[in-house]
């Protein structure tokens, strides 16, 4: 788990067990708050007097039952085996109760526990707050009825030498006693730690569909709310039922303490279902829908006045959900007050059990509130700490995966679109400040280049001393070099148009096989001084596409150039016209001269070449004029690099 985030199955199994082993813990210190009220220790000066007494009263009653037959196997059956038993029993080293059995006419004492021992009854019985002393009747040998009076004492837990079940007892209560104020806290934090595992829970319920993203309903999901709504209450009232049966019936304390606990751990179980399938309708956004009554509302909104329907439309979300607050809260009072005003007129109820039942559906309305709040809380603080990072500038990750409530979730996609608008034009931004440098730095070298050549050529025709072969020369030279201004000036005339839109595209019906062919011809004399093999493979049948013949041809003359002026002498050039799903794709592929090491997009841009050096014949903006000139009609250019192999892909739409 990290981040409030359940990663696995396992971070959901590991929270439901701990919720389970939480619970049993609460339930158990509110079953032992339960006993030490009953039993007085926080009554003030107590100190779990009352519970030792509740002890030695139940515990002295076996144990008096048992000093009789003790005396019986004295004075009658004179049994040696069992009165050597009792006196191994009643000795010090085993049993802090002692007793004194006398005749109560005679005041003789008939039989003494502490007989054998250093202290005298009488004076342990000092020394002891537990004491106690019960008649009865027995006959002698010769059938004489004698009334007898049983006194005993437990011996203070400062003189207790045997470690019997009133030692054990005796501590138990005074542990108890120490604690009884920190089951309060106990109590507290596992129920803060229960309310936070059902708000993790139910924030991180629901299954996410990998490719879509969208939270996957489960079955329960798939059923009416307001039906789960009406078992969950009967589910409630049946675990009180079980309860209160428990607790009336004559049972064990620690028969009667397991059910209270399975019911209990039953009950924290179906609200963690129920708030698990109503965190999965609020991120669905279905929350209302699912519903019967909801149903029937749609089957009669046609009835329902327009002006209506389109009021509580406009209501905003935020104004919804204070309405939903605000109807929660008035029918919880209601409910409550009434609970509360019926059960006090009720004669036979307690006004203890009338509160009970207060707290208790106080408390459940509070778990399943708290996580649905919780997770409505997380998500709106999400979405403000995204706004204010996106105002101080800083582009982290998707939002979007953080959230899970789908109206909260659609103002986090618009989060993350403004981030994505934002990265776009920041790196198109980037990007043009670079190709802006490289303008200057390109146009500036593809312009000086040729003038500095000019000028010196003009320079030496100015000279005297030259021949006329020497001057037909120079003027070939100063011809060839305006012929690449005037080339390069026609170029970002030509860029400037197409790319400000100034251009006329005729599109019509146009078959890209008649264009190669065409494009080829005028080409096969500049292929065949470049040694390049043209290789055609076009269908038998004219492929059709809506586009300007003119334009399409400038666009392969591009691409045939940029073949002939890098292409490597003796390779071929390959031209391959294929149909897919509604598209034409039209495959120009070569070999290089020079490994290319430039990315297939950058060589897209103006004034980049695959030659970095810029020794090479060109501009850098026959493949931008091409790809400009694709997109005027509709289609793409793409260009792929690898090693020596260039490859560009052009595709458009089959005309119909």
């Amino acid at each position: 788990m990290k981040n409030g985030q359940m990663r696995s199955e396992s971070d959901r199994t590991s929270s439901i067990i701990l919720l389970i082993i939480l619970t049993v813990v609460a339930v158990g210190c509110i079953l032992g708050m339960n006993y030490l009220f009953e039993y007085n220790f926080y009554e003030p000066n107590d100190y779990g007097n009352t519970a030792r007494s509740v002890a030695v009263q139940i515990y002295s009653m076996s144990d008096s039952e048992q000093a009789i037959d003790y005396f019986n196997c004295v004075h009658e059956n004179k049994d040696p085996y069992r009165i050597k038993y009792y006196e191994e029993k009643f000795s010090r080293e085993n049993s802090n109760f002692v007793f004194v059995i006398k005749d109560i006419a005679t005041n003789h004492t008939l039989l003494d526990s502490t007989a054998k021992g250093d202290i005298p009854f009488d004076e342990l019985k000092k020394t002891t707050n537990y004491t106690g002393s019960t008649d009865y009747i027995t006959t002698d040998s010769s059938g004489t009825v004698i009334p007898v009076r049983l006194s005993y004492a437990i011996i203070a837990e400062d003189d207790q030498q045997a470690s019997d079940k009133y030692t054990h007892a005796f501590r138990w209560i005074t542990a108890a006693n120490s604690l009884k104020y920190v089951l309060f806290a106990v109590l507290f934090f596992c129920i803060l730690l229960i309310v936070i595992f059902l708000c993790l829970l139910t924030i991180n319920a629901g299954e996410v569909d990998a490719e879509t993203g969208e939270i996957v309903p489960g079955i329960i999901d798939r059923l009416p709310l307001d039906f789960c709504t009406v078992m969950l209450g009967m589910l409630f009232m049946v675990a009180w039922v079980i309860i209160s049966l428990t607790t009336a019936a004559d049972v064990e304390m620690v028969l009667n303490n397991v059910v209270v606990m399975i019911t209990c751990v039953a009950a924290i179980l179906v609200i963690q279902t129920y708030l698990t399938t109503l965190s999965v309708r609020v991120k669905m956004g279905k929350i209302y829908k699912n519903t019967i009554i909801y149903m029937i509302y749609r089957k009669f909104k046609r009835k329902t006045p327009r002006t209506l329907r389109r009021k509580v439309n406009d209501i905003s979300p935020f104004r919804k959900l204070i309405g939903g607050i605000i109807i929660f809260f008035l029918s919880e009072a209601a409910i409550l007050i009434a609970l509360t005003y019926f059960g006090i007129l009720d004669k036979s109820a307690q006004p203890r059990s009338v509160m009970l039942m207060f707290i208790i559906i106080w408390g459940i309305t509070r778990l399943i509130v708290i996580p649905v709040f919780s997770m409505i809380a997380i998500n709106l603080y999400y979405v403000k700490e995204e706004g204010q990072r996106l105002a101080q500038g800083v582009l982290g990750d998707e939002i979007t995966k953080k959230l899970t409530i789908s109206s909260i979730r659609a103002h986090g996609k618009n989060l993350d679109q403004i981030k994505k608008e934002i990265h776009k034009a920041v790196d198109q931004e980037l990007k043009s400040e670079k190709l802006r440098n490289e303008l200057i730095t390109n146009v500036s070298h593809d312009i000086k280049t040729p003038l500095t050549t000019i000028k010196s050529y003009i320079e030496f025709l100015q000279s005297d001393n030259l021949t006329d072969d020497q001057r037909k020369e120079y003027l070939a030279v100063v011809a060839k070099h305006t012929e690449k201004l005037s080339v390069l000036a026609n170029n970002l005339v030509e860029v400037s148009q197409i790319t400000s839109g100034n251009v006329e595209v005729k599109i019509e019906k146009t078959s890209l096989n008649i264009v190669i062919d065409q494009t080829l011809d005028g080409f096969a004399l500049k292929l065949e001084e470049n040694e390049i093999l043209p290789r055609v493979f076009m269908p038998d049948d004219d492929v059709y596409i809506m586009g300007d013949g003119e334009w399409l041809w400038r666009i392969f003359s591009n691409l045939f150039n940029n073949a002939c002026k890098y292409g490597a002498p003796g390779t071929d050039l390959e031209i391959k016209l294929e149909t897919s799903e509604k598209k034409a794709f039209v495959y120009v592929s070569n070999i290089s001269k020079k490994p290319i090491n430039i990315e297939g997009d950058e060589l897209l841009e103006r004034f980049v070449r695959g030659d970095s050096s810029r020794h090479t014949e060109g501009n850098g903006l026959g493949l931008s004029i091409a790809k400009s000139l694709a997109e005027l009609q509709g289609g793409t250019l793409e260009i792929s690099a690898k090693e020596e192999r260039f490859t560009a892909i052009l595709s458009f739409d089959l005309a119909e």
